[in-house]
């Protein structure tokens, strides 16, 4: 198994030498062989190996046990690891999610938040041939095209997964003969997940009947993600010739596009669909349908599609087009890093503009202060509490305010509490340290940084021709 997955590693191309790898561990036997893997190839891969282990809150002694396992284990080998703890029964409830969906979501929250704080690191998974073989199943129950089938990407950056070559059954055996221990997780024999009723009720029996099922599953998932692939680059390739793509419209040439197979076609519609749109969220295969159907209907004929988007058959071209957005200057610019010169005055010496705003910074002695006014666009901060280093930007997923004392709330639900209008969320100006809001420019700040009676320095920050 060792020699698999090391072939597996390089095969892929999963690391380059001097980068930092983090894995996902959860103390399973899984993870456990993973980090154990690749903690042996660091010498050969030149590579940095860490942990992270998510603390769920969810069972009690339990995730306790777990964490206390994960400790020891890393210990022993010299390996950092880092615990992230999140409350999943919250999310769950905050998000509408089942336990299971915020268990998965709190886990790469976690994994992004690391990202974010060791830029170019890579985030392995312990996912193998048996949990492909789920996905397979769970998304073909579901109703899914080709893509769907591929199942999970042995690559998809920053995420790795380098057992997808191996089984379920080879990394207990592989952990046997190494003489390691592992946890185990009741919640993986609880049929009220959707994937232990696939996993026990489906691909058990279908092992004991077709031994070696799920290994072939493994294999189709690859050679459906090569046919995937090779059929990508066709269709962006038909995009390029005969559609002509601009920023709130695209044309497709209808005399073309008539000459192409039914599935190139459906294929083109979508993928032009997603420019359109920014993401493919909401598409799904009957809007291809609804689009071929309507490039072979009559002329002047229009269908409605989704966030907002419809098209249109004129004399030589389907139109795809949306609403008309109007786009913030916020929009151009994806962030500022805030780098202050030492030493500099009270008055702003370091200025930083963004969205069309102009940031004034500056540096207080907490003694020259006797109580901070209450302005809008100006606020004090306790400069000796930022982490990671200060961005102005606009929100991302992962983004959290400390609102209260104790209490921290994503900001996307600050938001929705707070009434903000949707259309206007995604051009709000923040003040950042990594996933923590600092300020909402015009509204509140963090809780988290806010100047105390044990503040020693205080950073200033000020909008420039701004009425308080």
């Amino acid at each position: 198994m060792r020699e698999k997955v090391f072939s597996c590693l390089e095969k892929w191309h999963m690391t380059e030498p001097g980068m930092r790898i983090v894995v996902g561990l959860s103390g399973g036997a899984d993870s456990v062989a993973l980090l154990l893997l690749l903690s042996e190839y660091r010498e050969k891969g030149q590579i940095e190996v860490e942990a992270l282990h998510v603390h769920h809150g969810i069972r009690g002694e339990t995730a306790d046990r777990d964490q206390a396992f994960c400790e020891a284990f890393c210990r022993e080998r010299g390996i950092p690891l880092k615990i992230v703890k999140k409350d999943v029964p919250e999310m769950a409830v905050g998000l509408h999610m089942s336990l299971e969906e915020a268990g998965r979501e709190a886990r790469y929250e976690a994994f992004e938040e690391y990202q974010r704080e060791h830029p170019g690191s890579r985030t392995a998974l312990a996912h193998h041939q048996n949990d492909q073989a789920e996905t397979m199943l769970f998304r073909l129950m579901r109703g899914t095209g080709l893509r769907g089938l591929r199942g999970m990407e042995p690559v998809r950056l920053p995420y790795i997964r380098p057992l997808l070559c191996v089984t379920k059954e080879e990394i207990l055996e592989f952990l046997k003969e190494e003489g390691i221990s592992w946890v185990e997780d009741e919640s993986n024999q609880e049929l009220s997940y959707t994937r232990n009723k696939i996993r026990h009720l489906l691909l058990t029996p279908m092992e004991q009947i077709w031994p070696g099922s799920v290994s072939r599953m493994a294999r189709t998932a690859e050679q459906l993600r090569e046919t995937e692939e090779y059929l990508l680059k066709e269709t962006e390739k038909a995009c390029a010739l005969y559609a002509q793509i601009q920023t709130e419209e695209i044309r497709i040439r209808l005399a073309a596009f008539e000459e192409l197979h039914p599935a190139m076609q459906k294929r083109m519609v979508l993928s032009l669909l997603e420019q359109l749109m920014g993401s493919g969220k909401d598409l799904e295969a009957v809007h291809a349908e609804q689009l071929v159907s309507l490039a072979h209907g009559k002329r002047g004929g229009r269908t409605s599609l989704p966030g907002g988007a419809y098209a249109e058959l004129g004399y030589k071209d389907l139109l795809l087009r949306r609403k008309s957005r109007k786009k913030t200057p916020v929009e151009y610019q994806e962030e500022v890093r805030i780098c202050l010169p030492e030493n500099f005055s009270e008055q702003p010496r370091a200025e930083f503009v963004f969205g069309g705003e102009t940031f004034l910074f500056s540096m207080e002695k907490a003694g020259k202060m006797k109580k901070i006014p209450n302005r809008c666009y100006t606020k004090w901060f306790d400069y000796d509490k930022i982490r990671h280093g200060l961005v102005i930007r606009t929100r991302r997923p992962g983004d959290c305010l400390a609102n209260g004392e104790h209490a921290h709330k994503k900001l996307k639900d600050y938001l929705i509490d707070s009434k903000v209008p949707r259309e206007k969320r995604d051009g709000l100006i923040l003040l950042a340290d990594g996933n923590q809001v600092v300020w909402i420019v015009g509204m509140r700040i963090s809780e988290d940084y806010k100047v105390t009676e044990q503040t020693k320095t205080i950073l200033k920050v000020q909008i420039k021709n701004r009425e308080e």
